[in-house]
Order: structure tokens, then C-alpha cells, then sequence
């Protein structure tokens, strides 16, 4: 079953990174989060460095020998070239609880990595699973309802959701739609999905603002590893400078390979009706 992760496309993996390296060394830049149930994808790019004295590899990112081994079952998958960088296996299948090796030559050296998949959350629950807003209208510098409501209580509406986590793992919360009708009227960009901040919590709240589509959102709870934390908050703050001094996990390389693991609710996004004042 091949799952495309929406918010999980890392920024500073992404490929075509500028950063500031004294002595430039050719290595690949990966990105790879294997999802308990999902095949994987992964992406190999260049680094590109911020001067043009350095020297590149003739290494083609798209031709080179990838493998993914299973160390619980010690079995290895070979991925396929899908372009563009992309690697998959549609065949191999990610488990809970399994330890996965990552092996590949590039440049003439090896690049490994090791990921082992976290459980799935555990008690997940919702405190509701629809939400009601009134519809929005948006100028600029006017945030106003296209109508008075008239149960201005209706507005304070959350959705709390809450998990087991007494060992601290890291969560965050992630929402998608596929609707195309949007909450505000003349939408600029509005966004198909959101993501809260990691969390070592055990809770977290979806306020009416996320939403920027009526209809359907899947909503997942993901717990993740402390090398996705590390890499996210590195990216953050060193944007501008180097991915060098970014921390991923990949041995000869830059960038992540880590496991996830997502429980799922549907939540609906209706539109509030004004109630007649008494």
C-alpha cells in the first residue's frame, strides 16, 4: 500500500540546500519516513554548496543501487528508481516495532542509517469528531463574519484530543483535506492542511482557525523519533546558515531516516447557522 505523507516532506532535506562549508565533500542529502503500514519512499538529492569553486561527483542521483533491510526478519528490499530522486519499493511493507537498515554507495563511500518504527499512539480519543464555524468573509485588514452571528458562544468551539504517553514520547498533530470549499470567501493560497507544533504531551486542541475548508479532514495523532525533533528544530534555526550543522542520522550524508506511526479521525467542518436572537 503505497501512503503519500503530506506534512512530513522535510524543508532542509528536500534537496538543492544552500550552506557554507569550508572544505566541500560530495554526499547526498536523504529524506525517508517509513510509516507503519505504507511502503516507503525516499529521496536522494545533491548538496549544493554556496560557491562555485567546488567539485561534484559524476554520482547520478537517480541510478544509484538503494536498500532498505528488514534487521527484525533479515530481509533486504532493493528500491527502484521512480525519478526526480525518488526511490520505491510498493512490495515491502513497514511494521511497528521493526528495526530497518538503510545501505547505498554514493561517491565511492557508504551511507547507512538505522530506524527502528515506534507503536502507534495508544487511547486516542477525540472530544468530538465534527466542528461547526460560521463562514468568513477576508479583506485585507478586515476579519469580519459575513453575517452577525447571533450565538457568539458557537465561536469558542475546540476539539480536544488526548493519548497515553507516560514515557514523553514525541506526538504532533497533523490535519489534510481534499475539499475545495473553503471556510472564507476569496481565499488566498488557503491551506490544505495544517500541523501543530511536536509535543512531549499527552493532549493537544484543534481550535475552529485551523480550518480553512468545510467538509472532511483526516486527522492524525503521529508519534515520531527524537532524530526527526532534532533535525526539525536544527532546520529552524540554522535555515540560513549550514546544514552542517543540522544533526540528521544518516552516516556519510545529510538528512533523516526515521519512523512513524499515525492513528487516524475523520473530523467534519460544517458551516455554524446563525441562531435568531430571542
Amino acid at each position: 500500500m503505497k501512503k503519500v505523507i503530506y506534512l512530513l516532506t522535510f524543508w532542509v532535506v528536500a534537496g538543492c540546500q544552500p550552506t557554507l562549508i569550508a572544505e566541500f565533500e560530495d554526499k547526498p542529502v536523504v529524506s525517508c519516513f517509513l510509516e507503519a503500514g505504507a511502503s516507503p519512499v525516499l529521496t536522494v538529492s545533491k548538496l549544493i554548496a554556496f560557491r562555485d569553486d567546488v567539485h561534484y561527483s559524476d554520482e547520478d542521483v537517480n541510478t544509484l543501487s538503494i536498500a532498505i533491510t528488514d534487521e527484525t526478519e533479515n530481509q533486504t528490499w532493493e528500491l527502484q528508481a521512480a525519478g526526480d530522486g525518488r526511490y520505491e519499493n510498493p512490495q515491502m511493507v513497514v511494521q511497528s516495532g521493526h528495526t530497518y537498515r538503510l545501505n547505498f554507495t554514493y561517491n565511492q563511500k557508504q551511507v547507512t542509517a538505522t530506524a527502528t518504527i515506534p507503536e502507534a499512539p495508544q487511547n486516542v480519543a477525540f472530544s468530538d469528531t465534527s466542528i461547526g464555524i460560521f463562514n468568513w468573509q477576508f479583506n485585507p485588514g478586515d476579519f469580519t463574519p459575513r453575517e452577525n452571528p447571533g450565538n457568539w458562544t458557537s465561536y469558542d468551539r475546540n476539539i480536544d484530543i488526548t493519548w497515553s504517553n507516560d514515557d514523553k514520547n514525541y506526538y504532533f498533530v497533523e490535519g489534510v483535506t481534499t475539499s475545495e470549499e473553503p471556510v472564507r470567501e476569496n481565499p488566498t493560497d488557503a491551506p490544505k492542511s495544517f500541523t501543530l507544533e511536536h509535543t512531549q504531551n499527552d493532549y493537544a486542541t484543534l481550535s475552529q482557525m485551523q480550518f480553512s475548508y468545510f467538509g472532511d479532514y483526516e486527522i492524525s495523532v503521529i508519534r515520531i523519533l527524537p532524530e526527526y525533533v532534532i533535525m526539525s528544530e536544527g532546520s529552524a534555526t540554522n535555515m540560513s546558515t549550514s546544514i552542517v550543522d543540522v544533526k540528521g542520522n544518516i552516516d556519510g550524508g545529510y538528512g533523516i531516516f526515521t519512523g512513524i506511526n499515525r492513528i487516524k479521525q475523520i473530523v467534519n467542518v460544517y458551516l455554524e447557522e446563525d441562531e435568531e436572537e430571542e
